[in-house]
């Protein structure tokens, strides 16, 4: 099974549907085509949290914080690849979290698939070169088979 972890903002109120709306975007591309079904798994920060109780800024949830670091760092260092969506809707916090996930997924040599448009993102030394691919949007990632490419690099060769 090939594991790609989804991360991006989390955040409460209004946002929340945008955070949740990407992944799912991603995650039904493949899931939907009986292809993928039982070859790619999909693991997400969201899964198994209380959405409800996520608060507006994000900093906190019915999760105790520990939980939360642990929890994802664990899905992290087990995915064979990261997909991360820098976007923060409009909102004022920063994507802290994920960044530290990029820096988990770096220091286990992880490949990392970035959507950014921001330059702050796709130009700062430390992402740029976390990144293995850096992509505009999430439908130019899905058309240029981004994931299929990471996938049949690390799973049996058919010609």
């Amino acid at each position: 099974m090939f594991k790609i972890y989804l991360c991006g903002m989390i955040q409460g109120g209004k946002t929340l549907k945008k955070c949740v709306d990407w992944r799912r975007k991603i995650r039904n591309s493949f899931l939907q085509n009986p292809k993928w079904q039982g070859e790619i798994e999909f693991l997400d920060p969201l899964n198994g949290k209380d959405l409800a109780s996520i608060t507006k800024d994000g900093l906190k949830s019915s999760c105790d914080p520990h939980a939360i670091v642990h929890r994802d760092y664990r899905a992290v260092i087990s995915s064979d690849l990261v997909v991360a969506y820098m976007d923060t809707f409009q909102e004022s916090r920063g994507l802290t979290g994920t960044i530290a996930e990029l820096a988990w997924a770096w220091e286990h040599h992880i490949p990392i698939i970035m959507i950014a448009k921001e330059n702050k993102y796709t130009q700062h030394p430390f992402l740029s070169y976390f990144a293995s691919w850096v992509f505009k949007d999430i439908d130019t990632m899905l058309e240029q088979k981004a994931i299929q490419y990471f996938y049949q690099g690390q799973t049996t060769a058919i010609y």
